[in-house]
């Protein structure tokens, strides 16, 4: 391993031990702004299908615009309204009061919980992480293997975190292309469906094949071996 190794994970893990929870802390200030000036988009992140006090948070279930229910679902009662509106009988405004004018249902609500759940996972691993790390005195060969993969794994977290998060954002937006002023529909260009799933394809393969080298370049450098520089010069 390389005599870096122990440096860099520790830089790492006290970055990420820090700037997540100012993250969450982030991300509540942008939820009470969203709640203010697109309260749909809230409606349909959190399942509130009707307005209501005291709204309880929906941890997982399957949101159903047909019957406009989510069915299934795991609720903490009341805890919806206690972080939207810091008040555990604030009042949410449901999907009912936003009728043709709100965002599909079931991608933000599921968006929304990936990114969420990545956050929550992040914290949890840089947190041990950090900790385990310090008790072994910074010597990452130390540390058990199972930890060492979860750090592995987690080298994708922030990707999958940030693109769930654009998800959310920009399906939120629906069906508006400027928030509450223009409807997508009103500016809909005549290009074929074709042709756009033809650009789509093609910027999911360019990207698809940066990734890869991303990732293979990665590889590389923190698996090539440590070399002097008079190493491999004979005389």
């Amino acid at each position: 391993a390389s005599p870096a190794a122990p440096l860099v994970m520790r830089a790492a893990l006290s970055v990420a031990a820090v700037l997540v929870p100012l993250q969450i802390l982030a991300g509540d200030a942008h939820g009470l702004n969203t709640l203010q000036h697109q309260p749909q988009k809230i409606a349909a992140i959190e399942g509130v299908w009707h307005t209501e006090r005291g709204a309880p948070l929906v941890l997982f279930g399957l949101p159903d615009e047909a019957t406009r229910t989510t069915r299934h679902a795991v609720e903490i009662p009341r805890v919806a309204s206690l972080i939207l509106t810091h008040d555990a009988d604030g009042e949410l405004r449901g999907l009912n009061e936003f009728e043709g004018v709100h965002p599909p249902v079931a991608p933000l609500f599921w968006g929304f919980r990936v990114m969420v759940g990545v956050g929550l996972l992040m914290l949890a691993v840089s947190w041990l992480g950090w900790w385990q790390l310090r008790r072994v005195q910074w010597q990452p060969q130390r540390l058990p293997r199972w930890q060492l993969q979860a750090l592995r794994w987690m080298g994708f977290s922030g990707w999958v975190a940030t693109l769930a998060g654009w998800y959310v954002t920009e399906i939120g937006r629906q069906p508006y292309i400027v928030f509450g002023q223009l409807l997508t529909r009103d500016v809909v260009a005549s290009v074929p469906a074709s042709h756009v799933a033809l650009t789509l394809t093609g910027y999911l393969l360019v990207y698809a094949l940066l990734l890869s080298a991303y990732v293979m370049v990665l590889r590389y450098m923190s698996e090539k071996p440590l070399t002097s520089p008079t190493q491999g010069v004979h005389a």
